[in-house]
């Protein structure tokens, strides 16, 4: 007899949707035991307690000084805040910020699943982050600008109102991954910003400009506007989740992917091969090529011309040589940080080129350059843009830093060789060792690797010498300081060409 089949339930006809095929997914994969053990939980819960401990309370102190900021530097407070409130839309640009798993992009995506469900979770994740950034700011600010003491609903009114403008941020970010038109707009406008409130700065250190008076807590109905109108711009974002073509998921996604991929492989040269690549192919090379030489001028050809295509790049990090100053208010050490990660950034421009040397050493040998040839050639425009940008940081520092009289200048212009020099170390970084041998702490056994490639071209900062006691005493420097940088610079850069790169193999 045969058995006749049972008409499907109401529930088993419905379309699926993406929280029953996550439900799904789950439950076939529960057999493969869980994601995260308890021995992971245990050490991460021991982690984040022992930093917390060792760091937490020098951090707080540093965080929340006894009293708010002197007047006239309430003003670059404000601007500092939002510059970070700007950096934060560049992130949020950079990442998606609507992100989705290898998992949910190859099967589900293409399924006939509701966007909106789909894509909820991605929006609930950038949401989280926006909030988060905007709460920290705010209570930075609240640091900075509240009288002494703040009480506990003063506290509370300064978290909401950051972490509503947190969302509007990470909203705004959201519609410019929509619309194409949107995120070029916002892409040029938000580094314009970044300019205009570094020049705004600026100028409060020329000319003192009226300063903000300190208050204890945010008025009560900005906050609540401000919350009403992230509630209800959120309830439009989700409305529009359906509306997200799949190529802006695309991209986002994979980049993503490929971070988490160098995070979990503790691999960052994964990450620097992806920027390059990515940024490559959104450019549309319009520019024609430059005119054949000899052989031995390739490379230094190659670097002019990717120089000439990063237009746009070289002069945002140009203008960012006023920031050293920006940061004297800090602690004295933060000035000197940023000269030298600035400078290496500006020297960096050109650098990967040098990576896919290092590589991919076949290209050299077609041209008949040895390692130490090529080291040498690539050197001369990161030497060239680092010493400039360190230049003009050193006399910004000189006129507006409150630093003592003497030849700034001179000196960024004697570091700048030096700086060329951390730049070229880090780009011939390449990959992690993970072959080394554990070293036994009684805080438990840890690779040497990941810590010797964060620390790659830091031993260069002793020929920085006099640059940083100059920056960190603050000391007033005169020409045999400048001559010393320089004789210092000079030998840094022989003595790398001399034992760091081959003379005879094309391997640099």
């Amino acid at each position: 007899m045969t058995r006749v089949a049972e008409p499907p339930t109401r529930r088993e006809s419905m379309p699926p949707t993406a929280r029953r095929l996550r439900r799904w997914v789950r439950r076939r994969r529960a057999g493969r035991g869980p994601a995260l053990t308890l021995e992971s939980a245990y050490v991460l819960l021991l982690t984040v307690a022992i930093t917390v401990a060792v760091v937490g309370p020098r951090t707080g102190a540093a965080m929340w000084p006894a009293a708010p900021a002197a007047p006239p530097d309430r003003f670059v407070v404000l601007v500092l805040l939002a510059a970070g409130a700007a950096g934060l839309v560049l992130l949020l640009r950079q990442v998606g910020p609507l992100v989705l798993g290898r998992g949910e992009l190859t099967w589900l995506l293409p399924a006939p699943v509701p966007r909106r469900g789909l894509l909820l979770p991605a929006l609930v994740r950038a949401l989280t982050v926006g909030a988060l950034a905007g709460a920290v700011l705010a209570l930075a600010g609240a640091a900075r600008l509240a009288d002494r003491p703040v009480s506990g609903p003063a506290l509370a009114g300064w978290l909401a109102l950051g972490t509503a403008a947190g969302l509007l941020l990470a909203l705004l970010a959201v519609a410019a991954q929509r619309r194409p038109a949107h995120a070029r707009l916002l892409d040029a406008v938000v580094p314009a910003l970044l300019v205009a409130l570094g020049a705004a700065a600026l100028l409060a250190r020329v000319q003192p400009l009226p300063a903000p008076p300190a208050v204890t807590s945010p008025p009560f109905p900005l906050v609540l506007a401000t919350l009403t109108v992230a509630g209800a711009l959120t309830a439009l974002a989700v409305r529009d989740l359906a509306r997200i073509p799949d190529p802006r998921l695309h991209e986002p996604s994979l980049t993503v992917g490929t971070y988490l991929d160098a995070a979990y492989a503790v691999e960052p040269s994964f990450v620097a091969d992806l920027r390059e690549r990515r940024y490559w192919r959104r450019r549309a090379l319009r520019s024609r090529p430059l005119r054949p030489r000899r052989g031995w001028l390739v490379p230094l050809q190659q670097d002019l011309l990717v120089l000439r295509r990063r237009g746009w790049r070289v002069g945002w990090l140009f203008l960012a040589t006023p920031l050293p100053v920006l940061l004297t208010a800090g602690p004295r050490w933060l000035p000197a940080a940023t000269l030298v990660v600035g400078a290496g950034t500006a020297a960096g421009l050109t650098l990967d080129a040098l990576r896919r040397d290092v590589a991919h050493p076949a290209l050299l040998r077609l041209l008949g350059l040895t390692g130490r040839r090529a080291v040498t050639i690539r050197l001369i425009v990161p030497a060239v843009l680092a010493t400039a940008w360190s230049g003009l940081a050193m006399v910004a520092l000189g006129l507006l830093g409150g630093l003592p009289p003497g030849p700034w200048w001179a000196l960024g212009l004697a570091f700048g060789p030096t700086a060329a020099m951390i730049a070229v170390r880090r780009a011939q970084a390449g990959r992690i060792d993970n072959g080394l041998p554990l070293i036994d702490t009684p805080m438990g056994a840890f690779p040497p690797g990941p810590m010797l490639w964060l620390l790659n071209g830091t031993d260069v900062l002793l020929f920085a010498t006099p640059t940083l006691m100059a920056l960190l005493g603050p000391a007033q420097p005169n020409w045999w300081w400048v001559g010393c940088q320089g004789v210092l610079s000079a030998a840094g850069v022989l003595a790398y060409l001399q034992f760091g790169a081959d003379r005879r193999r094309p391997k640099v």
